[in-house]
């Protein structure tokens, strides 16, 4: 395997994990947003609606906040690829 492929391939993997992590992060907070919003609503049946129209964090949101974070580890992922073509690497032993 040559060094360029070798360091370009653990960088990816580091991007990829990196925004992985931002997407569980992001599920945790869509998930806590519900929960908190469910209780909202129980604890104050009266302003329902008032509260539905507050409740910015749906499933469409989500989906665009996942497709952004997705995009940009994409673009990081090309970006640093591209930067090391610039280069020339080699193995140490």
């Amino acid at each position: 395997m040559q060094a360029k492929d070798f360091l370009c391939e653990k960088q990816n993997k580091s991007t990829k994990s990196l925004f992985k992590g931002f997407l569980v992060l992001l599920e945790d907070l869509y998930t806590e947003h519900q929960i908190h919003f469910k209780k909202l609503k129980e604890n104050i049946p009266d302003h329902e609606n008032t509260i539905s129209q507050a409740d910015y964090f749906d499933k469409d949101k989500l989906q665009y906040y996942r497709k952004k974070i997705l995009d940009i580890g994409n673009e990081s992922i090309r970006e640093s690829n591209s930067d090391l073509e610039k280069f020339t690497i080699n193995f140490k032993f």
